[in-house]
């Protein structure tokens, strides 16, 4: 990946490729886990559908919520690279340790174990996207990242597919995927606590409220994005839900390094704006007429959708907080949509269409996803126009100083 962009920015590079890594491998992992976590919970605890399919599922989210919130208060005390490959190591352990255990009791302390890792782990990972990259750029890193974690995802998910792997080969996938991260030791140095002039500075309300505004869409799309997959099975066609969710990890892995140029160049605001609106569409779609091809459709949009989301809410913490807020920004934006899919997994909704037919319950959430892009337009964009002008400059000279070097040559 060309990384020339960066040439003209105060960011260490190295430590900008230590960070982009211990990012990649701990959300790759994260997104095949969520993808076959019904899966494997189910045939841990012996065959016990109810089980696995609620109590586990609740135990990895409720425990990554709890340990964000305490991250978000205890983090700036802690050294953070000591607490980044303790975390590490926890997630690496309790992955392995799915190969190990049978029963609801065992799988119920393994599931608490992995969100405990993730809780403590993520929110000081993508905390450190911040801290390496300058604001003009910080869309465009976070594109590769999301772009690397998908293809990673994509491609360990095909190789268990393809190899026809059993629940041992996919948790040694697991495993194998999570310890990538262990290259950023490697790599770089980060990770140095805040000093004490940094935790004396005066804090003001503003930025938790314009970060409120952004927060509001993302926990929708979150919302509507994780009903979809009932809804489907509910319809009768769940045999498409495992077509429709590769399909939407290729366009999340596109439309995620797209997302970090528009983000750049545009602002953080248009991404969301688009997303919203193109998932709105597919949501409408299913409403109007549920059919494998609809379903396809919706999976592609709500692929390009993801793309754009992760990357923006990737960049957005860091533009709005300062050093000594990190964590809590990053926890604030992780926890609620986590929140979201803690209730949504805690909840049974085989019998929704007692309550109203999917299509219905799909017209009324593409609705809802429109009317959420309003607190989007009273939000502060977070990438000024003196920034985006700033880079425009850069790119300008760059660019006439490699022209007026093509032309010596040629004289």
């Amino acid at each position: 990946m060309n990384l020339r962009f960066l040439n003209a920015s105060e960011v260490d590079k190295r430590n900008l490729v230590a960070v982009m890594i211990l990012n990649l491998g701990a959300l790759s992992w994260f997104f095949i886990f969520i993808f076959y976590m019904e899966e494997i919970f189910v045939d841990l605890t012996l065959n016990t559908p109810q089980y696995g399919n609620y109590v586990g599922n609740s135990l990895v989210y409720g425990f990554a919520i709890f340990w964000s919130i305490a991250m978000s208060f205890i983090g700036i005390r802690i050294n953070r690279r000591k607490l980044l490959f303790a975390s590490l190591i926890l997630g690496i352990f309790s992955t392995f340790l799915l190969a190990f255990v049978k029963g609801p009791v065992l799988t119920s302390i393994v599931a608490s174990l992995m969100g405990m890792s993730l809780g403590l782990f993520l929110p000081s990972s993508m905390s450190l996207v911040a801290d390496n990259t300058v604001v003009q750029n910080r869309g465009r890193i976070s594109g590769i990242i999301i772009l690397g974690t998908f293809i990673a995802a994509f491609a360990s998910m095909a190789i268990y597919r393809m190899l026809g792997l059993d629940l041992l080969g996919l948790i040694l996938i697991l495993a194998v995927v999570r310890s990538i991260s262990l290259f950023a030791w490697l790599i770089g140095r980060f990770g140095r606590p805040s000093t004490i002039d940094e935790r004396k500075t005066p804090l003001t309300s503003a930025p938790y409220r314009e970060f409120l505004f952004y927060l509001c869409p993302w926990v929708m799309f979150t919302i509507a994005s994780s009903l979809a997959h009932s809804l489907i099975k509910v319809a009768g066609y769940g045999s498409e839900v495992y077509l429709g969710e590769s399909l939407r990890y290729v366009f999340i892995a596109v439309f995620g390094l797209l997302a970090g140029f528009i983000a750049d160049r545009f602002g953080r605001k248009q991404p969301i704006i688009f997303g919203l609106a193109t998932m709105g569409i597919g949501y409408l779609l299913l409403g109007f007429n549920m059919s494998d091809i609809s379903i396809d459709i919706y999976y592609v949009l709500s692929g390009i959708t993801w793309g754009l989301f992760f990357v923006v809410f990737l960049a957005v913490p860091g533009d709005l907080s300062p050093k000594i807020l990190r964590e809590k920004f990053y926890s604030l934006g992780y926890i609620l949509p986590v929140t979201a899919l803690f209730a949504l997994s805690a909840i049974p909704v085989e019998n929704i269409e007692e309550i109203l037919p999917p299509e219905i319950i799909a017209q009324i959430i593409g609705g809802f996803l429109f009317l959420a892009m309003y607190p989007v337009f009273r939000a502060k964009e977070t990438l000024t126009e003196s920034k985006m002008q700033e880079r425009k400059m850069k790119e300008y000279i760059e660019k006439l100083g490699k022209t007026i070097k093509e032309s010596d040559k040629n004289e």
